[in-house]
């Protein structure tokens, strides 16, 4: 399931080409954490293109003109703190649309998995998983910082190019007032996988199975801990206060660049939208 999360982003960076193989990817991504039948791999491979259909139909134009309407408030130079919250407040909905739209699909596929499928699936996730924690956990606090900045940057860059000493410092002091959740959220990951295993093996009727995967799914910040979500609420304050003063102190260049950059994202995704 993690695989067909991902998968179905990946429209903000693939050509029609790679879009119209994206079912073959994610049955074979699928494939890495358990063993399924040819069966299960047809039905899989055409839920999944259907499924693609849509969001190529409905959700690629609701992000190209998020994309768009970014590009003219980065052009007019009128980006703030509260417009990038609101652009925040878009994007997941159409986040939250986009992954609503795998339940079903995940549920079908999930239900049809034998108990020794099951077995292999969460054994699989929890070695991907324990083998991310344990690296992560390996990390000196210095190592995070080092890596969480170099990170930040070249993710700006790829919009605005080379960023000048003063601007760098500008993001590197941000993400150091910024709280670690780190250690939170592999608790949270932790107790979201045990929920999404005893669902699982459990198989209760189809309504309530429905419920509970699209609460996982689309709704995991339900399990989120109030001082959890204050932090996070905390550090995306922080991190619109910086954008808005960067982007407010961007040259002519940089601004250019952004703005083609985002409009190559809006067209980009107009195209497979409209692609027949």
């Amino acid at each position: 399931m993690l695989a067909i999360c991902a998968a179905l982003f990946l429209t903000s960076c693939s050509t029609g080409f790679l879009y119209s193989k994206l079912d073959t990817f994610i049955v074979w991504q699928v494939g890495d954490y358990v063993s399924l039948t040819d069966a299960q791999k047809r039905a899989l491979k055409s839920d999944v293109q259907a499924q693609l259909e849509y969001v190529r139909r409905n959700e690629m134009p609701r992000a190209a003109a998020i994309f768009e309407q970014s590009a003219r408030d980065l052009d007019a130079n009128r980006v703030t703190a509260e417009l990038l919250d609101r652009r925040y407040d878009e994007s997941l909905l159409v986040y939250d649309d986009l992954i609503g739209g795998i339940v079903p699909l995940s549920e079908r596929l999930l239900r049809s998995l034998d108990e020794e499928q099951i077995a292999e699936f969460f054994a699989n996730l929890e070695d991907a998983n324990d083998e991310m924690y344990e690296e992560f956990s390996g990390r000196t606090p210095e190592t995070r910082e080092k890596n969480r900045n170099k990170s930040a940057i070249k993710s700006i860059q790829e919009f605005t190019g080379r960023l000048s000493k003063e601007q760098r410092l500008l993001v590197t002091d941000a993400l150091s007032r910024m709280q670690d959740a780190s250690e939170e959220w592999i608790d949270y990951q932790r107790l979201w996988r045990l929920k999404f295993r005893e669902l699982v093996e459990s198989r209760p009727p189809e309504d309530e199975y429905l419920r509970v995967l699209t609460e996982l799914f689309v709704y995991p910040r339900k399990l989120h801990s109030e001082e959890y979500r204050q932090r996070v609420h905390d550090n995306r304050m922080i991190l619109n206060d910086m954008l808005e003063e960067l982007l407010a102190g961007l040259s002519d260049r940089q601004r250019g660049r952004a703005v083609r950059k985002l409009d190559g994202y809006a067209e980009m995704l107009r195209e497979l939208a409209a692609a027949q």
